[in-house]
């Protein structure tokens, strides 16, 4: 749906999301409130409505329209042929920065009962507003219609959240990229200094570390004990005896040799005795 200007230069485009249709809701006119608590349903003749209508939930941009329509006699048609016309709306305006402007103000429940609401309806021709009460048959119609405007609220705090985050980020890359109080260049980003760590210690905070050293730790370990000579891996029996007969043999042969060994020695390394 779109609204456009007189001369038809300024169009703006509205959307309208519908977010309930209910059937057969119950219009009362009703009294002004006896205390403070609350509109009490028992004081509506509850047995006598001011009409039977049907109930349009719809969120039209920012704004919340609830409209009650009713049937009439169709002028200039056959008998029995009805029209659906606007009996009364609520237009429902939350801003969720302005606590004033809450969804109390223009919709309360009952508080003795769970299927009536007392709902603020405006007249568009005069601006006079009043309330007037909408009861539901059913129970599960009665919790839909809150929850429908329960969705509401919280729609627009997600997008005022939104909002908020958008602009935190153009002022971020405005202030990063954008030009200096004195005229001056653009600021580089890659320039920019890093932020301090946190990771630092506070005054008089300490910090204990705990160093385990493996040497500590062999050291610690108890040193296997020797039980004997005969436990050691790796020695061989020592060789046997020689033989005397062979030795008596072999005497002048080896002494000769042992002669001849020491003359070498002698002439060899004769210049480093002593």
């Amino acid at each position: 749906m779109s609204q456009t200007g007189g001369d038809g230069a300024d169009e703006r485009v509205v959307v309208e999301q519908r977010l309930l249709k209910i059937d057969e809701v119950f219009i009362y006119r009703i009294p002004p409130m006896r205390s403070a608590d609350g509109h009490r349903a028992e004081d509506w003749n509850l047995a006598k409505p001011l009409a039977t209508c049907s109930l349009l939930v719809a969120r039209r941009d920012n704004d919340l329209c609830i409209n009650i329509m009713a049937d009439r006699p169709k002028p200039g048609a056959p008998e029995g042929a009805t029209e659906n016309y606007l009996f009364a709306r609520s237009e429902i305006h939350v801003d969720v920065k302005k606590p004033s402007q809450k969804l109390e103000y223009w919709v309360n429940a009952a508080v003795d009962s769970s299927r009536y609401f007392a709902v603020r309806i405006k007249d568009s021709r005069t601006g006079r507003e009043a309330f007037v009460g909408v009861g539901f048959r059913e129970r599960a119609d009665a919790t839909n219609f809150r929850m429908s405007l329960d969705d509401y609220v919280d729609s627009l705090k997600r997008e005022e959240k939104a909002e908020e985050l958008r602009r935190r980020f153009e002022e971020s890359l405005t202030t990063a990229g954008g030009s200096s109080k004195d005229g001056g260049d653009a600021v580089d980003v890659e320039e920019a200094p890093l932020p301090k760590s946190c990771l630092g210690l506070k005054e008089g905070e300490k910090l204990h570390i705990n160093i385990t050293s493996k040497r500590a730790n062999s050291a610690n370990k108890p040193s296997p004990k020797v039980k004997g000579a005969g436990s050691l891996i790796g020695l061989k029996k020592p060789p046997p005896p020689p033989d005397v007969t062979m030795a008596s043999d072999s005497s002048s042969d080896q002494g000769s040799a042992a002669n001849n060994t020491a003359s070498d020695v002698d002439v060899d390394w004769g210049d480093f005795e002593g």
